[in-house]
């Protein structure tokens, strides 16, 4: 067989013209079938393509003859059991065989030969398609008839297969790229289901919380208050009575103020009434109240009260993780100082709660329950949070950072916010 440079020029220029456009595996060859059967006949044209994101396994798109080679492309099949297996892992440059039927090289154990017989291909020619070196697949013609190829057909059909190969490098790296986008996007799907659920679960305990606040200022404190009263009355009594519930007037005196602590946690306060910042700032006094020695603190808001912007649940999970800083700060670092700053930038708000106590020893561990809680509140309004130390001087930093995209209850950015990022820069 022998055709012109001319001749091959041309056809391939029609290959080329042939591919341009055509988005699928299945689409090109049927593209390039009538082309490349202008060069040499064949009864039977099909490509093995590799799996990227599926490694040893392979898909073969074919025209001509259906065979079940051609049933791979919805379920990739072993390259182990290919009857090309030795081409697709590049161990033979390609395969010519004047009877495919009868060549050892196709039969093996386990070996997926069957349509060899079924469509009864004989002459076969195998080239491998290659990117810079890399097996990518392979393109594979046959006949029916008996010794019909030989190595001029090897040569042209490797002219081809490289002229090929980058355009179906193109197509597997594109449907990868799709595949991992849907992925990706299914993936942020089903985070945001679940972040909304966790956010209106939040919700309704926070509503719960405040109406158990009002039940307990309402009731519980009453009665204990009322007994506290009584007892407070016995102690003019003889001394043997004083002794005896003076420490039961301690005890339930301990235990008033302990109720006085969670109403105020849990009732609406001083957040509902003036703003985030505000609440921080009784949180802290109310935190180091009584502390000896005494323990400095600070506010420092630089974004025009964003904050007080944002939806209810998205303030009140903040407030709740800055309120726990604040308490293990002032409870296990021993601070001289405890400061809070609101800062904002173009991407994000960040609210940071710094100390200056013994460091970060008492968080190595970090699966305390109160620090457990903090990260489950920060996740659940997509707030990123740090424990870092507070360098130069020493203690704790905490650090949570809030995307502006999910801080406005309309997710945009609203002209108080803008003043207050143009204020922050």
């Amino acid at each position: 067989m022998h055709i012109s440079p001319e001749i091959l020029l041309v056809r391939y220029l029609a290959i080329s013209r042939a591919i341009a456009g055509q988005m699928d595996f299945q689409s090109v060859l049927g593209e390039i079938a009538g082309e490349l059967y202008m060069l040499f006949e064949h009864d039977h044209l099909d490509i093995s393509i590799l799996l990227p994101d599926q490694p040893g396994r392979n898909v073969s798109f074919e025209v001509g003859v259906s065979t079940k080679w051609g049933e791979t492309a919805d379920t990739p099949h072993l390259i182990a059991e290919s009857p090309i297996r030795d081409l697709l892992i590049g161990k033979v440059p390609h395969f010519l065989t004047s009877d495919a039927c009868n060549d050892s090289r196709f039969h093996f154990e386990d070996a997926f030969d069957s349509p060899i017989f079924e469509a009864n291909l004989r002459s076969r020619v195998h080239v491998p398609l290659q990117v810079h070196g890399e097996v990518l697949g392979a393109l594979n013609l046959s006949s029916h008839e008996i010794g019909k190829y030989g190595p001029e057909h090897v040569k042209i059909a490797q002219q081809v297969a490289d002229l090929l190969a980058p355009y179906f490098n193109a197509l597997i790296w594109g449907d990868q790229a799709k595949t991992a986008a849907l992925s990706e996007g299914a993936a942020r799907g089903r985070e945001e289901t679940l972040r909304l659920g966790a956010l209106r679960l939040t919700e309704a305990m926070e509503d719960e919380r405040k109406h158990i606040g009002m039940d307990l200022h309402d009731q519980t404190l009453a009665d204990l208050t009322r007994i506290l009263r009584r007892i407070t009355g016995l102690k003019r009594r003889p001394v043997s009575v004083t002794t005896s519930l003076s420490g039961i007037a301690e005890d339930i005196n301990t235990c008033v103020n302990e109720l006085r602590r969670i109403i105020e946690d849990t009732k609406p306060g001083v957040m509902d009434l003036f703003g985030f910042t505000q609440a921080v700032e009784a949180q802290l006094e109310r935190t180091v109240g009584g502390m000896v020695p005494t323990i400095t603190t600070i506010v420092e808001d630089s974004t025009n009260s964003i904050v007080d912007e944002f939806s209810g649940s998205l303030r009140t999970a903040l407030f709740r993780i800055v309120q726990e800083a604040i308490n293990n700060a002032v409870r296990h670092g021993s601070p001289q100082q405890v400061v809070v700053n609101i800062e904002a930038n173009e991407h994000d708000i960040v609210i940071s709660v710094c100390d200056d106590g013994t460091g970060m020893e008492t968080l190595q561990d970090g699966h305390s329950s109160g620090l457990d809680n903090m990260r489950a509140r920060a996740a659940i309004v997509s707030a990123n949070l740090v424990f870092e130390r507070n360098d130069p001087d020493g203690g704790t930093r905490v650090m949570i950072t809030v995307p502006r995209k999910h801080a406005t209850k309309s997710g945009d950015i609203s002209t108080r916010e803008s003043l207050a990022l143009e204020a922050a820069q």
